[in-house]
């Protein structure tokens, strides 16, 4: 049969396979976890890239329009002070 030393070896052995196996079971759990986290984090790069893009685009928009309004506000500025210096005129 086997002798108490061989016995311990063979016990050694499969505990050694148990704990091997148990870490490669844990650092595959890491890495998956890092995976997904990496996999999130490009998401939400992108999504805050096309944000970015819409809000410059939106800012764009908004540049284009303002130089048009305020040539009218100033158009109707002067309107309103020619119409008011004509009516002076006409009370004086």
């Amino acid at each position: 049969m086997f002798s108490p030393s061989e016995i311990l070896s063979l016990v050694l052995s499969f505990c050694v396979l148990w704990l091997t196996a148990a870490l490669f079971w844990f650092i595959w759990q890491a890495a998956q976890i890092l995976r997904n986290v990496n996999l999130a984090v490009d998401e939400a790069r992108e999504t805050m890239g096309k944000i970015e893009h819409a809000v410059t685009g939106m800012r764009n928009r908004l540049d284009a329009m303002t130089a048009p309004v305020s040539i009218l506000v100033e158009g109707a500025k002067k309107i309103v002070e020619y119409a008011m210096e004509k009516k002076r005129d006409r009370k004086e």
